[in-house]
């Protein structure tokens, strides 16, 4: 048999190779919140497809550090933020056909408020992969911690900007988070140390519809490193767009109920 041959061999192998795929995350303080459930799954995975940046892979252990695959080069700083998504969930793709099992390590939890998961979801759906979504502390959970706030009392949870811009009524009663409010009304991707920020003035003039001027609400970022402190910032709604970009980049903004 031709080297040609037997390369058309594996080739043709490989296709009939059903696809193990595991979307876990990296939770919020990275490597400490990994779980062990995730660390067993990396360790048996060929190739692990990460947006963390190679100085942040530096925690892990050596042997799943070398399967790792740093994507954060794709993601690139004024360009629109899908272009960014299409060409991060493109390269895992590529990946996938050629190596399995592999993962796809995102930080936070996987599901949640990740473009790259989503599409990954449907491409493996319509492909016939074996895809499995791993649970793993997300924002949400670290925001509850330190607010001390039990959802038990009634929680929404909207995208900053989606909440304006489809008008979806806020109650008074119920407290919310408000994700995203770094890139409120902006499709771009911004560098959190380089940007001026966006206009939160139609966001505040939303919620003033609904509470005060001088309802209290919290623009809350989560440590992202053991000891590292998290940042917590009470403003008045009134005062809402005129908080520093540094105190907003990164945050969650958290409602509390009337």
């Amino acid at each position: 048999m031709t080297q040609a041959s037997v390369v058309h061999d594996d080739k043709s192998q490989l296709k009939h190779i059903k696809r193990e795929v595991y979307l876990v995350g990296a939770g919020i303080i990275f490597p400490e919140q990994l779980t062990i459930e995730t660390v067993e799954i990396l360790t048996k995975c060929k190739r692990i497809c990460t947006n963390l940046q190679e100085s942040n892979l530096e925690g892990l252990p050596q042997d799943l550090r070398d399967k790792c695959i740093s994507l954060w080069s794709l993601y690139q700083d004024g360009r629109v933020r899908t272009e960014n998504y299409s060409d991060v969930f493109h390269a895992i793709v590529e990946l996938i056909e050629v190596d399995s099992p592999i993962a796809w390590l995102t930080p936070g939890h996987p599901v949640i408020f990740d473009s790259v998961t989503a599409s990954l979801l449907k491409e493996g759906r319509s492909r016939g992969w074996n895809l499995r979504v791993v649970p793993a502390i997300s924002s949400i959970d670290t925001m509850l911690a330190e607010l001390g706030y039990d959802p038990a009392n009634g929680m929404l949870i909207h995208e900053a900007t989606g909440l304006v811009k489809r008008r979806i009524p806020v109650v008074r009663s119920i407290a919310m988070m408000l994700l995203q409010p770094a890139v409120f009304d902006v499709n771009v991707a911004i560098i959190y140390e380089k940007g001026a920020g966006p206009d939160l003035s139609p966001l505040r003039d939303y919620l003033c519809e609904f509470h005060s001027a001088e309802h209290k609400c919290a623009f809350i970022r989560s440590a992202s490193k053991l000891g590292e402190p998290e940042l917590v910032t009470w403003v008045a709604l009134c005062d809402l767009a005129s908080v520093p970009y540094r105190l907003v980049a990164g945050s969650t903004l958290f409602v509390p109920p009337a």
